[in-house]
């Protein structure tokens, strides 16, 4: 091997030229190896320590998609936790709930998220009427829209609200602090007649009249007086009561005791069943009402109280509730309205004597209307209306913050974590760049080292 002096000679050099050169090259040379071992030691060390340090990875509102695909893809963090703003789409919901058969653990919270839930159902009524049901916290704002427009909008009370819509079109939603509830409706109805019984008399003609202003196909059939045989019949005579043919019947007066045992039989298998006014005392139908009558209210004068009509009624307080009935409609701490379940029959007792007066009175502003709808929708709560399951148009979520939490489990509150360099996943490609580009200096200036 040529010596020092040798090269120096050869290279045209004096030899002090030469060794500072040679020194400087053998500094620099001992620096790049130094540095690319240190390289890739701490790569190595980085490697091992992935194996035993798993930070969890965090993501916030609106960068917990773009976070998904890049734990779904480029990493695969043991633990990931996002933080949702809204309610989170059922697509990004999933997404989230999928990646711990990938082997990431996750969880989530959201401090301001609020519950909701809407539910949408058919009005047994011949207008196409729909009956929203509501729940968000107490004092929220609800904002009730279909497909087309704007439905209604309130403030919560008690968490709970009912919104009746003369028709909906498509999803319905029910936004609160920016998250929607959505349902359609499922169900139709079949709306079937109605049996209208009793007395010829103002009572049996303006219900009649009043509910066949209203929409509903009503058949009737009106004794000519308690003393004589003959009745007014509207419909088909031969018509059995029966679920087949009616979905609800109303009897006026102590005449309808004979229809006791048909009207029984009715309920029992489903049917609607109003007793109003003297019927509502009958002990023929005891079994079937929700409490028992007792006495006799006079009214109060068609003047006396305009913006509350019925006080000009005559009233059969119902007392001594049964079982499982309820209070409808109360008159100065009397009971005026009650109802009940049989089996999967419904039941009204109305302790109102008198009816008619209402629309004859020129109590409020339109009596015709009001008197209409107060007893149309008795008969709405009452129907028997078989329900028809529709074709599903939409996928909806109607309990968004419920679906979220069966999905993903409870919120759990964690603190962000610190940014930590060594955790930075770009950290391992600088390293290695650095590795190999080290090495490659360090071994280019050996190999040019005598031929400078």
């Amino acid at each position: 091997m040529p010596s020092p002096d040798n090269l120096a000679q050869f290279a045209g050099l004096g030899d002090d030229d030469f060794e500072s050169r040679f020194t400087s090259r053998t500094i620099v040379e001992w620096f790049l190896r130094g540095l690319g071992l240190a390289a890739l030691l701490l790569a190595l060390w980085l490697a091992i320590r992935v194996q035993h340090v798993q930070p969890t990875a965090w993501a916030r509102g609106d960068k917990v998609r773009n976070a998904l695909a890049l734990w779904s893809t480029r990493e695969a963090p043991h633990h990931a936790h996002a933080v949702f703003d809204s309610i989170p789409s059922p697509d990004l919901r999933d997404w989230v709930a999928a990646l711990p058969a990938a082997g990431t653990q996750t969880s989530w919270e959201g401090a301001t998220l609020k519950p909701s839930a809407v539910v949408v159902e058919p009005v047994a009524d011949p207008k196409p009427m729909a009956r929203i049901w509501l729940a968000a916290p107490n004092g929220s704002s609800v904002v009730v829209r279909d497909s087309l427009t704007e439905i209604d909008s309130l403030r919560m009370r008690s968490s709970g609200a009912v919104v009746t819509a003369p028709h909906v079109n498509g999803t319905v939603r029910a936004i609160v602090g920016g998250t929607a509830a959505t349902s359609i409706l499922r169900d139709s109805l079949t709306i079937k007649p109605i049996l209208v019984l009793g007395i010829a008399s103002w009572e049996g003609k303006f219900i009649l009249a009043s509910l066949e202003e209203h929409g509903w196909q009503v058949d009737a059939q009106f004794g000519l007086s308690p003393k004589t045989a003959g009745t007014v019949i509207q419909g088909d005579p031969t018509v059995t009561i029966d679920t087949a043919h009616y979905g609800a019947v109303i009897v006026l007066d102590t005449s309808t005791v004979k229809y006791a045992g048909q009207i029984s039989d009715f309920v029992h298998k489903g049917g609607g069943f109003i007793a109003a006014g003297d019927a509502a005392a009958l002990p023929a139908f005891a079994s079937l009402m929700p409490g028992v009558v007792s006495g006799q209210l006079p009214s109060s004068g068609f003047d006396a109280d305009t913006a509350h009509p019925r006080r000009a009624f005559e009233l059969l307080p119902i007392t001594q509730l049964k079982p499982g009935a309820v209070a409808v409609e109360s008159r100065d701490n009397h009971i005026a309205v009650a109802a009940r379940r049989i089996e999967t029959g419904r039941v009204l007792q109305v302790g109102y004597v008198d009816t008619w007066r209402w629309r004859l009175g020129g109590m409020e502003s339109d009596p015709l209307h009001d008197y209409q709808s107060w007893w149309s929708s008795m008969v709405s709560s009452i129907i028997y209306a078989p329900h028809a399951t529709l074709p599903a148009s939409a996928s909806v979520e109607p309990t968004p913050m419920a679906s979220l939490v069966a999905t993903l489990g409870p919120a759990e509150t964690e603190q962000a974590p610190r940014p930590n360099p060594l955790d930075d996943p770009r950290l391992l490609p600088i390293l290695c760049g650095i590795m190999l580009g080290a090495f490659f200096l360090e071994w280019a200036s050996r190999r040019l080292r005598g031929r400078a």
